[in-house]
């Protein structure tokens, strides 16, 4: 197996030494494209995920998968959908009314079983790294593991921020026999449970500026 890539240099470049990596990278987009330029390292292999491509009309940075992707990765494989659970979820300006399906997740396991042999890892990213592409890792961190509670802990080591999208994660249930739902409903409680914690403290911070009234 091929160990990861440190990103200053491109495909069939000079490689150079890199750090000890995850088997799972999450990134957002923005957030993976300045890694990459900035030279962080990064695994052989990458999942893009984004917004469907529209091709009448003009399409935002979330609907193309951004170059860099290209010359930094020895595979990129891209899945097109958007962040949502049910089509009636979609606004009108939403096109190609595309939400994810369980072919989806067929193709990603495929990806994963074809590719491990010779795969440092996977770099994966959606738009902001929380919903898609977290539900994507944590299935391939499960195939790594074979434990749901296992993949459960490494994702939120690797991605304290994840809440991974359920429909997706309910794929990966069904394909491969797991409960990893369970696992999901738990981090997407606990995230919930910080985001609750942090809302009191910017309360009670913003209390502490109120002038005192006598």
């Amino acid at each position: 197996m091929s160990g990861p890539r440190s990103t200053s240099s491109h495909r069939g470049g000079r490689k150079t030494a890199a750090p000890e990596l995850p088997p799972i990278q999450v990134f957002g987009q923005p957030e993976l494209v300045e890694h990459l330029r900035s030279g962080g390292a990064h695994h052989t292999h990458c999942v893009s995920i984004g917004n469907p491509y529209a091709f009448f009309a003009r399409n935002r940075a979330d609907s193309t998968m951004p170059r860099e992707l290209r010359t930094h990765f020895a595979r990129v494989f891209r899945l097109s959908f958007y962040d949502v659970e049910e089509r009636r979820h979609l606004r009108a300006r939403q096109f190609p009314k595309r939400i994810p399906k369980r072919a989806d997740v067929r193709r990603a396991i495929r990806f994963f079983r074809k590719t491990r042999a010779v795969a440092s890892g996977y770099t994966i990213h959606c738009w902001q790294g929380v919903s898609r592409s977290t539900a994507i890792a944590l299935g391939y961190l499960y195939m790594m593991t074979g434990s749901e509670e296992e993949a459960g802990s490494a994702l939120q080591r690797i991605r304290p921020q994840a809440g991974p999208h359920q429909r997706i994660v309910e794929w990966f249930d069904a394909e491969l026999g797991c409960n990893l739902s369970a696992i999901n409903a738990r981090i997407r409680d606990e995230r919930m449970a910080r985001w609750k914690e942090e809302l009191d403290l910017t309360e009670d911070m913003l209390l502490e500026e109120l002038p005192s009234v006598d």
